[in-house]
């Protein structure tokens, strides 16, 4: 293993460990080293990067040719090691960035401001000294792969916020690429609002009458129910592409004494009351569920907020590349 490697195996966990940067499988990471493009697995959490071998190496100069051909980028010949595994869907976007580091994640913060209108001209000057580039919506692989080479030949870039997703930094090692990355984050800080507690009587009441539901281990759940502003907003299509593929596009509202829709439905929100979770349910629906919580409780009540639309939504879960990694996590 290089020093490289090694040094991006444990940026990559600390990362994966902080739920305010990076939920569930999300997130990815990437180093270049000698023509080789090392790349975060599809489905596999970087909180585990010391543990398992989650880095696929592929051939830099081909994954080039991929994109310019417009190919889905594969392993080639891949050893038992690699069996069975694809590398990360953002893979044409780390190979686009020219930086020996790529870290790409989902800070809390830096997702709340990109959903809000304004956030944009507003970011001119507070990134004004750093090479940066505001990348408009795009479902992740293709489509975001092209706005983002677009926006690089327009001028080069260390930084990308991409809206209603994430941020993006390269650098010259995982140490240059960390402290990029906390400084923006740390630039777009908020503080999040005070929130009721759950009505746990009344939660109580509907777990008794609901079969194997169950509540949240993270409090800041409830807030989706129990703050105003969150609820509206929870009700709603969802923010951002992760949330779309473990939780689905609209919550089940529960009311009265009635039962899930479906099986498959995931989680229910009490209004005023708190949020349950339902056998459907996995770790990452309750991971994006406290994104979700802890993105609503940093937009002002009453903003205006980009939220995804109907065929984005479906775009995503009609993808094979987002249904496969479903199918991971349900298997774990």
């Amino acid at each position: 293993m290089t020093t490289g490697l090694k040094a991006l195996r444990e940026l990559s966990a600390e990362m994966g460990l902080d739920l305010l940067l990076v939920q569930g499988s999300g997130g990815n990471t990437s180093l270049k080293d000698k023509g080789v493009i090392w790349i975060k697995a599809s489905g596999k959490s970087l909180a585990q990067a010391k543990e398992e071998n989650i880095f696929l190496p592929l051939d830099l100069k081909k994954v080039h040719e991929d994109i310019r051909s417009l190919r889905e980028v594969t392993v080639d010949k891949p050893s038992h090691v690699y069996a069975g595994l694809r590398p990360s869907i953002e893979i044409t976007l780390h190979a686009l960035m020219p930086h020996n580091v790529v870290l790409h994640s989902h800070p809390i913060d830096v997702i709340a401001t990109s959903l809000i209108p304004e956030s944009k001209a507003k970011l001119q000057e507070t990134l004004a000294d750093i090479a940066w580039h505001w990348i408009p919506y795009c479902r992740p692989g293709e489509p975001l792969t092209r706005e983002v080479r677009n926006a690089l030949a327009r001028h080069p870039a260390d930084v990308l916020i991409l809206a209603n997703h994430g941020l993006v930094v390269g650098a010259n090692n995982t140490e240059e690429a960390a402290l990029l990355q906390q400084n923006v984050i740390n630039r777009l800080r908020k503080l999040p609002r005070e929130f009721e507690k759950p009505n746990k009587l009344e939660l109580m009441k509907k777990l008794t009458s609901i079969d194997i539901a169950y509540v949240p281990h993270e409090p800041v759940i409830h807030s989706l129910a129990t703050d105003p502003w969150s609820l509206e907003l929870a009700q709603c299509n969802p923010a951002y592409p992760d949330h779309v593929v473990f939780c689905g596009v609209r919550p089940w509202v529960v009311e009265g004494t009635c039962n899930p829709p479906s099986v498959e439905t995931p989680y229910g929100l009490v209004p005023g009351v708190g949020v349950i979770l339902l056998p459907a349910a996995t770790a990452a629906t309750e991971a994006m569920l406290k994104a979700q919580a802890e993105v609503y409780l940093r937009i002002p009540p009453g903003s205006a907020v980009n939220l995804l639309s109907d065929s984005q939504c479906a775009e995503l879960l009609n993808w094979d590349a987002e249904k496969y990694r479903k199918a991971l996590e349900k298997a774990t």
